[in-house]
């Protein structure tokens, strides 16, 4: 747990098990806790393959100086456009020494106000995002599909899809969902596991070389990744193909 100032912590860290982005907020007589869940398929922003939580515990003598008292209880909310760039940030923030603790206790108070602000004015949905409420741009979604079908063996990131197609990234996880029916990390997925699969029942397959092929440096996280879409290992699947041609 980081501790930004003698009121706030702050807690990053990884979690395989989060399957939905949300956020909750609770307190007791002294202390509030915000809990943020960000999964990499609902984020708008390129969190790589790594879901996030983070844990904020707040003092609440951090807001006497207000002389007023603060009051939010959230049981479950999901989490806007807004919310998730500054959760993005902070995730990405490289600052260290006291630029980094103004930093992060500007960002938790953002974090807090926005909070509050769709409970009380916007329900569970943001729904004053400008750039999210732009018409499709039809050739853009399909320059970007066709980016990561000739990409599939590189380090293929949303920023570079966005760059490439010269969008917004917000804007096109959005369009590509409408117009596709899937989400960029899910279309990427199932082309590298198509392909490899395709790869992996030709003779004598070197599985290193097809995990390469397919956009993964490590083995192991090529295997894990084929078998929780296939069911079955790349060795395994080599064999059968061996076994049944």
């Amino acid at each position: 747990m980081e501790q930004i100032n003698d009121f706030i912590y702050l807690t990053i860290q990884p979690n395989k098990s989060i399957d939905a982005s949300f956020c909750t907020v609770t307190q007791d007589e002294t202390y509030l806790f915000a809990s943020y869940r960000l999964f990499v398929k609902d984020c708008l922003f390129d969190l790589g393959d790594s879901n996030y939580e983070f844990s904020i515990r707040i003092a609440k003598s951090y807001f006497q100086k207000y002389n007023e008292g603060f009051d939010i209880h959230i049981q479950q909310q999901s989490i806007c456009c807004h919310t998730q760039n500054k959760l993005f940030e902070i995730v990405n923030c490289k600052l260290t020494g006291l630029v980094r603790k103004i930093f992060l206790e500007s960002q938790i108070l953002y974090l807090l106000y926005q909070t509050q602000k769709n409970s009380l004015v916007f329900g569970l949905q943001c729904n004053r995002c400008e750039v999210l409420d732009k018409p499709i741009d039809l050739p853009k979604m399909h320059e970007a599909r066709k980016y990561i079908l000739e990409h599939l063996s590189e380090n293929i990131t949303i920023p570079l899809i966005a760059a490439h197609v010269a969008t917004n990234q917000c804007y096109l996880k959005k369009g590509f969902k409408e117009v596709f029916q899937q989400t960029i990390f899910e279309f990427l997925q199932e082309n590298r596991m198509i392909k490899a699969q395709h790869l992996l029942r030709q003779a004598n397959p070197n599985i290193t070389q097809v995990a390469f092929e397919v956009g993964y440096s490590s083995l192991s996280s090529f295997s894990q990744a084929y078998k929780n879409y296939f069911g079955i290992s790349p060795v395994e699947q080599s064999k059968v193909d061996v076994l049944y041609p």
